[in-house]
């Protein structure tokens, strides 16, 4: 009997279980809380010590032709998002290197060299880690910070205003220009790969904000643009209405859309970006957006916190707001 792909796919998942199918069973196995955070924390001499971890692998996270000290940066830059999405100020970073044999001496110190840059950047370090043989890179970080009240997806109320900390869409598009390999590049192609390669995350500026107790509830747009806004509303027991026309796009990444045929919500939900997405009490917002100008940044204001419900407007009309972003084992 002749089975299509879809009914295949649908047939297959009893098998494959989805990523947070599988992150819930072994949460529970743990004993751990049933909350999905971007960072733990534990009480720790009147504050808390957040840590987080991230795996980055060879594929997924760095496609062919990534220069490897932008492997090395993203591979810290990673794990300071999930920092910077708890609101709390980097304390220092371990490394786990998963490296094949045939890995060039010359490409481990490059990518040891984008570790200690990014590490530099974000005013903190890479404290040490650990070393193994395996066919592909594989990179997996543990970042440490320190904040008095660790800002979780979970607080968002109805009423608040969901914020984003920058333009998005540059990382996605970045990943799809080095699968495409193609030789000649825009100068926005360019722009955007450069994006892709060394991401700055907000750690200070989310370092700030929490400290003045400005934010409610946060996480790092790592996994696609709606399904953060889903994480927050999910943890929150809230839902949201998201304005398509408030949401900030990289200079350059429409027209790469549009030229390669593509709608920007759907690369928005590729994963990559790690901006942070907010929600923020409306009397707190003006506050908040000054601070983050002061730094050389902004907040764009991109939806409200409601109820219930999950709604995109676009276009003057009014749809359910699509949930689909990164997973892995789909």
């Amino acid at each position: 009997m002749k089975v299509g792909a879809y009914t295949f796919r649908l047939w297959l998942r009893i098998y494959v279980p989805t990523e947070e199918e599988l992150t819930r069973l072994v949460k529970r196995e743990l004993g751990a809380e049933s909350g999905f955070e971007d960072a733990e924390s534990l009480p720790f001499s009147g504050k808390h010590l957040v840590a987080t971890t991230d795996m980055l692998s060879e594929g997924d996270d760095f496609p062919p032709g990534m220069p490897y000290d932008a492997i090395g940066w993203n591979a810290v830059a990673a794990n300071l998002s999930d920092i910077a999405a708890a609101g709390a100020k980097p304390l220092g970073v371990l490394m786990a290197w998963g490296i094949p044999r045939v890995l060039p001496e010359e490409g481990i110190r490059q990518i040891a060299k984008g570790m200690a840059a990014c590490a530099r950047a974000h005013k903190t370090r890479v404290l040490g880690g650990d070393m193994n043989e395996t066919e592909n890179i594989i990179l997996s970080g543990t970042a440490f910070g320190l904040a008095r009240y660790p800002l979780k997806r979970g607080g968002a109320v109805p009423g608040d205003l969901l914020a984003v900390s920058g333009p998005l869409g540059a990382s996605a598009a970045g990943y799809l220009i080095y699968w495409a390999k193609r030789g000649k590049k825009t100068p926005a192609e360019e722009n955007m790969l450069h994006r892709f390669n060394y991401p700055l995350e907000r750690t200070r500026l989310m370092a700030e904000l929490n400290s003045k107790r400005l934010v409610r509830a946060a996480t790092d747009i790592s996994d696609g643009f709606c399904a953060s806004v889903h994480n927050i509303c999910r943890e929150s027991g809230t839902g949201a209405l998201v304005e398509y026309m408030g949401i900030p796009m990289y200079e350059g990444f429409e027209d790469y859309c549009k030229k390669g045929g593509k709608m920007p919500l759907e690369l928005l939900n590729l994963s990559c970006d790690y901006e942070i997405l907010a929600a923020f009490p409306q009397e707190c917002f003006s506050a908040a957006r000054k601070i983050a100008r002061k730094m050389g940044g902004e907040l764009y204001e991109i939806g409200t916190v409601l109820k219930k419900g999950m709604l995109l407007e676009m276009d003057g009309k009014i749809a359910p707001l699509p949930k689909r972003g990164f997973a892995h084992f789909e």
